[in-house]
């Protein structure tokens, strides 16, 4: 039995010896690209074998491994969020940097995407507060034969109730904003676009909110208003600035938060009025007229102030309709938006024309000057109007008892009749001649006929 053995083997080998020899021995075997080829594929499998078996150990530094906090059941059940990682310093940023090591073939093939890093809480999570955590670090491919070489650590992680809460600004602070010392300017009060801001954190951060207020760091002089960026600061109840690195803050604006300073520019004005239907030799120096107050000091922004004529204008005075006696009128303080003037809501003139006379006079345009003004138009204007009865003169008595017909001039106001033909019918306007103190009381009017 055992010769049979023996010889069953001879003949085995005799026939894979037989069957590559033929393989051998066949033409295409000896073909040359035949031969490349199967010479590339055998290096192939030699160099794999060798690397696989042959391939030195290394390390390798993983980075950026995302770590994962295990915190479904402690919101659900508590309502607690995961705050930060509060030790070690280095994985705050929920990033964690792994050494492994393995033949060098696999190291150059792994990224972090082929590690899990996962914290677990070592006891229970009820409150708020910081907890002990195991991060445990492990390859998700099983079949890649690598080692970490520190799987778990410790960790302290912090958990908190995320509140939400609402604040108005308390303050508006413009740090090193400054005018000039030699000028009449002045620094009004700060002022913001926000007037709320909306703050939601952690509900021991959140809490320890006392006060909002903006800030601008300005450190310039200014001479007008300007607009800076700001910043939103929270106070705590000592007036210390906190600074709260886990809540967010929404505002009341779309726009950037910003600063105003107001530069404000103050100055004196003489206060006066203008007079309506007056001759044009009208002197209202002349006239006895008291205005309180006198001056004004008026107060906003430079631009502002800078434009504004010399005198303020209180109001405007019918001279036609002034009377022997006192004429009292009541002006209602009206400035410009932005402009101010304290403590002063109406201008009150009185004109006393208790020492005045009225003399009535009868003119026609035999013994009176009758003239047309105020037509910037082409055609001839001419008057119908001959005579005016019963013109009624005012001013101071020694110059009234003079006038005569011949001192009166009677003027057709031809203001906004310039495409106007035909008879038509005007104001008169009469003014006194060689004398700026005289006028007439009432309105009168003349016919005229245009072209």
């Amino acid at each position: 039995m055992g010769n049979n053995s023996k010889g069953g083997g001879r003949k085995l080998v005799v026939a894979v010896y037989r069957k590559i020899r033929g393989f051998i021995n066949r033409p295409w075997f000896y073909n040359k690209k035949f031969l490349v080829t199967l010479s590339v594929i055998c290096s192939v499998l030699m160099w794999a074998t060798l690397a696989i078996n042959i391939s030195p150990v290394e390390s390798k530094i993983i980075s950026a491994v995302p770590i994962t906090i295990n915190v479904d059941t402690i919101k659900d059940n508590f309502g607690l969020d995961f705050v930060e990682i509060i030790s070690p310093e280095s994985l705050k940023t929920l990033e964690l940097d792994v050494k492994v090591s393995g033949r060098k073939y696999l190291l150059t093939q792994l990224t972090a995407d082929d590690f899990s890093a996962v914290a677990s809480a070592n006891k229970s999570i009820s409150k708020p507060g910081s907890y002990d955590f195991t991060l445990l670090v492990t390859c998700k491919n099983p079949l890649l034969d690598v080692k970490i070489e520190q799987n778990t650590q410790q960790i302290y992680v912090k958990f908190d109730r995320f509140v939400e809460k609402e604040y108005t600004i308390s303050n508006v602070k413009a740090i090193g904003a400054t005018i000039p010392s030699d000028s009449n300017l002045t620094m009004g009060t700060p002022y913001t676009n926000v007037s709320t801001v909306n703050v939601k954190g952690p509900e021991t951060e959140v809490n320890q909110i006392s006060s909002v207020v903006v800030s601008a760091d300005i450190n310039k002089e200014l001479t007008d208003g300007e607009t800076f960026d700001g910043s939103i600061l929270f106070l705590n109840k000592n007036g210390d600035q906190l600074n709260l690195g886990h809540i967010t803050v929404a505002t009341d604006i779309t726009e950037s938060v910003s600063v105003t300073i107001p530069i404000r520019s103050t100055k004196e004005f003489k206060v006066g009025v203008t007079f309506k239907n007056a001759p044009s030799n009208f002197d209202a120096a002349k006239l006895p007229i008291e205005i309180s107050p006198s001056t004004l000091t008026i107060t906003g922004s430079p631009d502002a102030i800078n434009n504004l004529k010399e005198t303020y204008t209180a109001g405007e005075i019918d001279i036609s309709k002034l009377r022997k006696g006192t004429n009292t009128y009541n002006f209602a303080l009206s400035l410009s938006t932005g402009l101010e003037a304290d403590k002063i809501d109406k201008i009150k003139v009185d004109i006393d024309l208790s020492k005045y006379k009225v003399e009535s006079l009868d003119v026609n345009s035999a013994n009176s000057k009758f003239d047309i003004i105020n037509y910037t138009g082409t055609r001839k204007v001419s008057f119908k109007t001959k005579t005016l009865d019963n013109l009624r003169i005012i001013g101071p008595a020694y110059v009234v008892e003079k006038i005569t017909a011949k001192d009166v001039i009677i003027e057709a106001d031809m203001t906004g009749m310039e495409t106007v033909t035909g008879p038509c019918t005007v104001n008169a306007i009469v003014s006194i001649k060689n004398r700026s103190n005289c006028w007439a009381i009432g309105s009168y009017q003349v016919d005229v006929n245009i072209g």
